[in-house]
């Protein structure tokens, strides 16, 4: 695997806080090892990142872009809902899309959890199709309310039932009954998840907040929902666009048939918009997830690291 080339040009980007190292490598011929991503990706000694995100054409043609992501630890990830706005924000900021993709125009990007759509709104924000999702556990998980339990320390010992939510990758949601237990929750450490996905997860905690009838017809068109998410390969993150994808759609089936379509999620780093398709069910369908997408700064990566 190769190490940085001198002068390789990145740029610093966030979504609501969670927060990426972008490089532009459109013939694939930068690829760094795990050691050197989470290098990068340190907080005191490097960057500073929650991931490393490289812009690399697509091979398979699906798309012109595909979006390499990487954990802060260096270890894949199949997909990540802040990034691949910050993706977008930064191919249109460096000329590596067409003129009108910023003009509301969807276009495609490739991930590993699939092909991609995104576009950029009339006020700077970007909306993605994050496109299928589903409960893991399906009908069985939805009628008994959870498929998982979780030991989250400074909850008491307590283990909280939970529902694991598929968006390309996986997530365990949990709901708490009140901010101070929100606040308590001590995420240093990763949540105990049982049983173990194999492939790991994220997990969100969530607490519900209230519901909007915004049409006068006594029906709720928007609910709202504050959480906290410990990411796998990177810790607690400011935000997870992926996870609060996943905590609108577990506290949806949760409250049943009936449950508004549209999300405000509130996140420490700010507030991201869920929108469920109307294709879905309480099991699975299509999701929408806006918000920003900043870059704030660029550089030049002049690091002297061995892997």
């Amino acid at each position: 695997m190769s190490e940085p080339r001198e002068g390789l040009a990145f740029t610093k980007g966030h979504g609501t806080e969670n927060d990426f190292v972008l490089v532009a490598d459109p013939d694939g011929s930068w690829d760094p090892s795990p050691a050197l991503v989470a290098a990068i990706c340190d907080r005191r000694a490097g960057i500073g990142a929650d991931g490393l995100i490289r812009a690399v054409r697509d091979p398979s043609g699906a798309a012109a872009w595909f979006m390499d992501y990487r954990n802060s630890d260096g270890s894949i990830a199949e997909m990540c809902g802040n990034g691949i706005r910050v993706f977008a924000e930064f191919l249109l900021h460096n000329g590596l899309l067409p003129a009108d993709a910023g003009d509301g125009r969807w276009f495609d990007v490739a991930t590993r959890a699939g092909v991609k759509r995104l576009r950029r709104e009339l006020d700077g924000q970007w909306t993605a199709d994050m496109g299928a999702w589903k409960l893991t556990g399906g009908e069985r998980a939805l009628n008994r309310g959870a498929d998982a339990l979780v030991h989250i320390a400074g909850l008491d010992g307590v283990a909280r039932p939970a529902l694991s939510v598929d968006l390309g990758n996986p997530h365990t949601v949990v709901a708490l009954a009140e901010q101070d237990e929100l606040a308590a929750a001590d995420l240093t450490s990763a949540p105990v998840v049982e049983p173990v996905p194999a492939q790991g997860t994220n997990v969100e905690l969530v607490v519900p907040l209230t519901a909007f009838d915004i049409t006068g017809d006594d029906v709720p068109d928007i609910a709202e929902i504050t959480m906290r998410v410990h990411e796998r390969g990177s810790g607690e993150t400011r935000s997870c666009g992926t996870g609060a994808c996943a905590a609108a759609l577990a506290v949806r089936a949760w409250a049943g048939e009936g449950a508004p379509a549209v999300w405000r999620v509130d996140v420490p780093g700010g507030t991201l918009v869920v929108t469920v398709g109307a294709d879905s069910t309480l099991t699975g369908g299509t999701v929408w997830l806006s918000g920003p997408a900043e870059l704030v700064a660029t550089g030049v990566l002049s690091l002297s690291l061995t892997t």
